[in-house]
């Protein structure tokens, strides 16, 4: 099969472009600093390190527990430099992450033929508030890096291997990505061995690099945070967490905040049809971006069940980029006139889809918050933390993040993220052995806590603080009757 022909920049895709930065510095204006509890979790990582006490959670304690290291690196130099607080930071990086992602995915559609496919699908990627909701996660750099890497493959193949090393700095999983790369981004051995040789060299020093600083640093090689997942996954008694099969449908609801509940089945088949069976033609045509992202969504769709982990809103973002730029894949056939009427036909449904895609971002952007009153809830927390607790106080809790950064407290994570002598407890769903092991001086416990401040044994131990509000958010926070 020929490849497509391939078209140059003309200045309608480069205003296409200025109109997506425009709406990208409107869009990180509205949701500056609204970070989940997770994202607190690296910027702590990042303000220790800004700080000069190294890339620790809580300092002098060197535990891998932080997923995504690069971008706490990033974050943490441009925190030393700047002075910038790090929310407002994440929300920066994020965004321009995300501008960058829809600019490769609209060169590689281009190089392609197919530019209105990546000017839909770059547009969709910047406009559904889902996208924006995932602040302060390392995602759009990963999927920027693994872009990039394919796109330069074929020309430039030890760049490439560098890029696309630096994806799995970003996050480990991203070693799918960079085995898609070798396969789609035109580096691999089949088509010329010393270009392969070039790419293969480029991304083993950077891992090789990783790797020995990981194990410099920290003691191990991976992060410790899968672990404390499938100890959760096996001790919080959820139906089919821990054998995988319950990860997609407690994922669903994602889908059908994206697309509504009555079409997401439509956009899911149709994204999945194309990402199975058009990554070989596209990647003929000469599209190594479609091919390794939609390729990489596929991937971890496959991968997160498999290892055992409780669903989290950030493990299906690549899957829903992934059938986001299916979708968009399957109007090429509307702007072709060579092409079978029938296709043309079959595209409807896709376009259906994409429309109300959009018009679910559009109502979605009325009300989005993405830190809502559980964070606002810990922040107000760690005010009073910050306030009544001695600096060398030690506070347990199960979520760790935002308590630990706002705080500025020794935090031991109850569920083993980044405190990794609590994983036998939490595996055994042991929640008050993991309490009785950290010999906490204070104690967050808020609706969801798994341990009952009215058992004999918490009363013995602590007694009630303070209590907070935050809309149907309640905290409660313990002392140690030792102190």
């Amino acid at each position: 099969m020929e490849p497509c022909k391939r078209e140059r920049p003309d200045p309608k895709l480069w205003a296409v472009v200025a109109a997506w930065a425009g709406w990208v510095v409107w869009a990180a204006v509205r949701t500056a600093g609204q970070l989940s509890d997770d994202a607190f979790i690296t910027l702590r990582y990042a303000e220790n390190l800004a700080r000069g006490q190294g890339l620790v959670f809580n300092p002098g304690e060197r535990v891998f527990g932080c997923t995504e290291p690069l971008l706490a690196v990033v974050l943490g130099a441009a925190r030393w430099v700047s002075g910038v607080p790090l929310p407002i930071l994440a929300t920066a990086i994020h965004a321009l992450g995300l501008l960058a992602l829809a600019t490769l995915i609209l060169v590689g559609a281009v190089r392609a033929g197919s530019a209105l496919s990546g000017v839909v699908a770059g547009s969709l990627i910047l406009a559904i508030p889902f996208c924006w909701s995932l602040q302060g996660f390392a995602w759009p750099w990963v999927a920027v890096l693994l872009a990039g890497a394919a796109l330069l493959a074929a020309r430039r193949p030890a760049l490439s291997g560098v890029l696309a090393g630096l994806a799995v700095g970003f996050r480990p999983d991203a070693l799918l990505g960079v085995a898609l790369v070798g396969l789609f981004g035109g580096a691999n051995p089949v088509r010329a061995k010393q270009s392969f040789l070039r790419w293969i060299t480029g991304a083993a020093l950077i891992l090789a690099l990783f790797a020995l600083s990981a194990w410099i640093w920290f003691g191990h090689l991976l992060p410790a945070t899968l672990a404390a997942k499938q100890a959760f996954a096996a001790g919080s008694g959820r139906a089919g967490t821990r054998s995988g099969w319950g990860f997609w449908p407690a994922a669903w609801p994602v889908f059908t905040r994206t697309f509504g509940s009555w079409l997401a089945p439509v956009a899911v088949a149709w994204g999945v049809l194309v990402g199975m069976s058009g990554i070989p033609r596209l990647h003929r045509a000469g599209d190594p971006v479609f091919s390794t992202l939609v390729g990489f969504g596929a991937a971890l769709a496959i991968a997160y069940p498999m290892l055992g982990v409780p669903f989290w809103s950030w493990y299906v973002i690549l899957t829903l980029i992934a059938l986001l730029l299916g979708l968009a894949q399957c109007l090429a056939p509307l702007t072709s006139p060579g092409r079978i009427a029938g296709r043309q036909i079959l595209a409807l449904p896709a376009l259906l889809a994409l429309i109300v895609a959009a018009l679910f971002a559009i109502r979605g952007w009325g009300t989005f918050d993405q830190a809502g009153p559980r964070v606002e809830l810990y922040r107000q927390t760690a005010a009073w933390i910050a306030q009544y607790a001695p600096p060398t106080a030690r506070v347990a809790a199960f979520e760790v993040g935002t308590l630990a950064s706002f705080a500025d407290r020794s935090v031991d994570d109850l569920l083993g993220l980044v405190s990794p002598q609590y994983v036998a407890a939490v595996a055994e769903g042991d929640w008050a052995g993991a309490l009785l092991r950290s010999h906490a001086d204070f104690v967050v416990l808020t609706g969801g806590s798994r341990i009952n401040p009215r058992a004999r044994w918490f009363a013995r131990r602590y007694r009630l603080a303070t209590e907070i509000a935050v809309g149907d958010e309640r905290a409660a926070v313990y002392a140690s009757k030792r102190r």
